[in-house]
């Protein structure tokens, strides 16, 4: 008995010492599958949540990557199309019997820091500088006869920075210098072989060609002389102060003076670098002018009244007056030289 009991509690002892760990592994069995089944839930939701983000952050990007590198009509680049005259406007006001389109193209035209993209159209007896708004439509911003245009290469002299001079020219008309800067040296080339032809034509052709011009000396010696001289529409203001000069009895050369100019435009006089064509200034002047006199502009004047407004007939505020003043550079010149000589101490005249 003793045996028989003791086996059936060693077995009984026995079953009851498994069943925990066997409750216990079942549930480490089943809490494990539930675990596994739990990670890759969480892994497939993570995998979606980032696919969706990674949408959902690509789709911005994808929007501005395309708004950059899209190609769209640029106004600049819309300056480099050839222009068809026949459907522009601004090109179409200026075309008559007697005038027609030479040239048309993209330049810029550089003043001091300023740069400007513009369009020049060159027509066979005016110049015209027009902004472009588009392919077919430009904003007129200045017009100038060619007989009254001159050309020259001191770039230095009219803007600052680098500037090209295989691809540039001083342009000027009254009263007005910039550096043309074009896209190419065949560009700059056809475009100044081409203006040099058409300017020589219209002088040619200018009426009358030479005028009384009156010079105001200003700041040499203690008095103020004023000569009136005969100019052509070819005397640039370099030959007008050598001409002046010599008819005001003054030694020196022009590259000692300088010619200025107030038109009654600006509120100060204006100085003239040299190539400039103080005729063509004058012409201007007295077409700008005559409107506010007699009312029209296409009014037509007679050679008696040419002849009085040439002489400075003119109320003074309404006058062109050149003036002729020592240069800086010689200016400065005098004043090292005054500077640089001994101060000899003069003895007083009383004797203490």
């Amino acid at each position: 008995c003793f045996g028989l009991f003791s086996s059936r509690e060693w077995k009984r002892s026995w079953m009851e010492a498994m069943s925990p760990q066997q409750d216990h592994l079942g549930q480490g069995r089943s809490s494990s599958l539930t675990g596994g089944s739990r990670l890759s839930a969480v892994s497939d939701g993570k995998k979606k949540m980032k696919s969706l983000t990674q949408r959902r952050q690509s789709a911005p990007s994808l929007v501005i990557s395309k708004a950059l590198n899209k190609t769209r009509p640029n106004a600049r680049e819309g300056c480099f199309s050839p222009v068809s005259p026949e459907t522009c406007l601004l090109v179409q006001s200026f075309l008559s019997p007697n005038r027609t389109l030479l040239l048309e193209g993209h330049v810029q035209l550089k003043t001091g820091l300023q740069t400007q993209e513009r369009h020049l159209f060159l027509f066979t007896d005016v110049l015209v500088v027009a902004k472009s708004k588009s392919q077919l439509h430009f904003k007129l911003k200045s017009q100038a006869r060619l007989c009254e245009i001159w050309i020259s290469s001191c770039m230095e002299e009219v803007c600052e920075g680098s500037t090209n001079p295989e691809k540039s020219f001083v342009l000027g008309w009254p009263i007005t210098n910039c550096v043309a800067n074009f896209s190419s040296t065949e560009q700059k080339e056809k475009w100044l072989t081409t203006l040099q032809s058409r300017i020589r034509e219209e002088k040619e052709k200018d009426y009358p060609k030479s005028i009384p011009l009156k010079i105001i000396s200003k700041d040499l010696g203690n008095c103020a002389y004023s000569k009136t001289l005969t100019v052509t529409n070819t005397d640039t203001a370099n030959d007008v102060i050598l001409m002046a000069l010599q008819q005001l009895g003054i030694n020196g050369s022009e590259k000692d003076y300088q010619l200025w100019v107030n038109s009654g435009k600006e509120d100060a006089p204006y100085p003239l670098i040299g190539h400039e064509y103080p005729f063509g200034i004058k012409m201007s002047h007295l077409r700008d002018t005559l409107p506010q006199m007699q009312g029209s502009k296409d009014c037509a004047w007679s050679l008696d009244l040419q002849e009085a407004f040439l002489i400075e007939q003119l109320p003074r505020q309404l006058q062109c007056q050149f003036i002729l003043k020592p240069s800086r550079l010689a200016s400065g010149h005098q004043l090292n030289e005054l500077s640089q000589k001994p101060f000899k101490r003069k003895r007083s005249i009383i004797n203490w």
